[in-house]
Order: structure tokens, then C-alpha cells, then sequence
């Protein structure tokens, strides 16, 4: 069996003491800090960093999501929230955070609006060009701003 790589994992004690402090979410330099103090004993935050990722994996986001989504993460903490009943109408200091995510969710809807028009009009765009016999609209790279394609200076000055 191959030996792990990670210096936390080759312990035999510090995964049982790191882990549940990833797990509820308390950040590397404040882990690092805290091993300082009660175990003095010396793990940077950036080994702390390094372990975390391999430990657990990260949840499985969304296809076509970018990596980091803030609307995502304000819906997602407010829908928690009110499932765990942190977030309720009966106290009118919290009906901020029960915005933030109605908020959250109405960009989140939005994009994916945007999304579906967009898809349609390329669609359409598609089929006039078939029944026309023109050309198909030249394809775009994934920016959506360039064309790709060929192109030939006719006059011989360049910009």
C-alpha cells in the first residue's frame, strides 16, 4: 500500500484533531493558530490548505456553473437558513437575510432566462439560414466574441 504524501495524513493524531475543525468550517490560519497554541506543535495554514482539498472532496456544483458564484452561495446559505429555522418572518431583524436570498434567486433565474432566449434566437437564426440556402452563421469561439475562421488582408495595411 503506498504511503500518503501529506504530512497531516502521515500523522497518526492530527487528522483526528484537524478534520472536525475543517468539517465546521474554521479557516487554515485559525487551525494553524490553534494547533500552535494547544498542541505546540507548528503546521502552517498552507499544508492545512493542501490537506483539506485531498481529504474531502469538494461538493459537486452544477454543470455550466462557474467555480465561485456568489448568488449561488447567498441563495444556497439563505435556503439553509430557513431549513434549519435560523431565518423566519417572526423576527423582522432577519427578513434582511431572507431577502438577500429571494435576491440571490432572482438573479439566479434571470441568467438562466437570458440563457434560454439566447439558445432560441441561435435556433431560429439556424433554421432561417437552412431554409434561405445561405450560409449558417459562422461559428464562435467559446468568448463569444470571436469568429472563427479565415481572413485575407486585401489592401495590405494592417491596424
Amino acid at each position: 500500500m503506498k504511503q500518503p504524501q501529506c504530512s497531516i495524513c502521515k500523522n497518526a493524531f492530527l487528522p483526528r484533531f484537524i478534520d472536525p475543525l475543517l468539517d465546521e468550517g474554521m479557516s487554515y490560519i485559525g487551525i494553524s493558530r490553534l494547533i500552535a497554541s494547544d498542541l505546540n506543535m507548528e503546521v502552517s495554514s498552507d499544508v492545512i490548505s493542501r490537506h483539506a482539498k485531498h481529504y474531502k472532496p469538494p461538493p459537486e456544483r452544477e454543470k455550466g456553473t462557474p467555480k465561485r458564484d456568489f448568488a449561488i452561495l447567498i441563495r444556497d446559505k439563505a435556503y439553509e437558513e430557513v431549513e434549519n429555522g435560523g431565518l423566519t418572518l417572526d423576527n423582522k431583524n432577519l427578513v434582511p437575510g431572507i431577502n438577500a436570498g429571494l435576491k440571490a434567486q432572482g438573479i439566479i433565474d434571470g441568467r438562466e432566462k437570458t440563457k434560454s432566449k439566447q439558445a432560441n434566437a441561435e435556433l431560429a437564426f439556424a433554421i432561417i439560414a437552412m431554409l434561405g440556402g445561405g450560409q449558417p452563421e459562422p461559428l464562435q469561439i467559446e468568448d463569444g466574441n470571436t469568429i472563427d475562421g479565415e481572413y485575407e488582408d486585401l489592401d495590405g495595411e494592417a491596424e
